[in-house]
């Protein structure tokens, strides 16, 4: 190997460290958003499903053939996996009841006529523990071994899936379908927070590969030197100068918008937001520089 090759793989190696280096503070808040709501095993045939189908636009925006060959070599995935996800519908690709485990479980108690009362065909009340038709038995089936049947009540009982009825015996009882592991406003809270970290990126994306003349604004400014006793007196003052320029904003956006809506329109918009350092890890990483 020549020496400029030598070192251009060296450089490519860097490049790669510092990438999964910043991927893993971006996925961290990201896992922050989703744990207890988004499996692991869900997230990983997302991302599966996502890296096939952007391997196969860069392919052909290279101007290669988009084979499932290229695309194996590309995502690190096996070609029988690039197969199969080329197959699917990303719309059904992630079955609701495999986001997560109390959905599986809920779906099976549901689904399955033997964990149903024959009389009349609706999820049976079942025994806490024991073998046969009982709740552990349904937790073994649906979830596994690694959830404790303590653990699964406690939750369902918490987002008011089940009640726990005490006679002679411990029953459980089905008292809704749809489960729901954060609250409605939490769940909008995170819908949110994802489609601006979304738009964020795109900006960046867009200019990565834009000419400079048609790239978009995306600044940030920051300081590593604030006195804690002053930041709430910052946060204050920065309020005020977002609320400004947040009117200016809307009132721009209704200035260019059209007053129906056409076919061939672009969605475009600008965002605001202030942010502080929340992890002792991730502070004075660059104050050095």
């Amino acid at each position: 190997m020549s020496g400029i090759a030598m070192q251009n793989n060296i450089n490519q190696q860097d490049d790669a460290k510092s990438i999964t280096h910043f991927l893993s503070r971006v996925f961290r808040k990201v896992v922050r958003l989703v744990i207890g709501s988004v499996s692991l095993p869900t997230l990983i045939e997302i991302l599966k499903s996502i890296y096939v189908d952007e391997a196969q636009k860069k392919l052909s925006r290279e101007g290669s053939k988009p084979t499932k060959s290229a695309i194996a070599l590309m995502t690190g995935l096996d070609t029988r996996v690039v197969s199969s996800l080329m197959e699917q519908n990303d719309d059904d690709s992630v079955q609701i009841q495999n986001i997560n485990p109390e959905n599986a479980l809920i779906d099976m108690w549901s689904s399955d006529p033997f964990f149903q009362d024959p009389k009349t065909g609706l999820p049976a009340r079942l025994p806490t523990v024991g073998r046969g038709r009982t709740f552990q038995t349904l937790v073994l089936r649906a979830i596994g071994r690694n959830i404790t049947v303590k653990t699964v009540i406690g939750r369902l009982v918490a987002s008011k899936n089940i009640r726990v009825i005490q006679k002679n015996f411990e029953v459980v009882e089905l008292l809704s379908q749809l489960y729901s592991p954060v609250s409605t406003d939490r769940a909008k809270q995170t819908e949110v927070g994802l489609i601006e970290a979304s738009r964020v990126l795109t900006a960046v994306i867009h200019n990565m590969s834009s000419d400079p003349n048609v790239r978009v604004p995306q600044q940030g400014r920051w300081t590593y030197r604030l006195n804690p006793d002053r930041y709430q007196e910052f946060r204050e003052r920065i309020r005020v100068l977002l609320g400004k320029q947040i009117k200016e904003g809307e009132s721009l956006l209704e200035e260019f918008e059209e007053p129906t809506k056409q076919p061939g329109q672009m969605t475009v918009g600008i965002g605001w937001y202030q942010w502080r350092d929340h992890e002792p890890e991730e502070e004075g990483e660059y104050k050095g520089d």
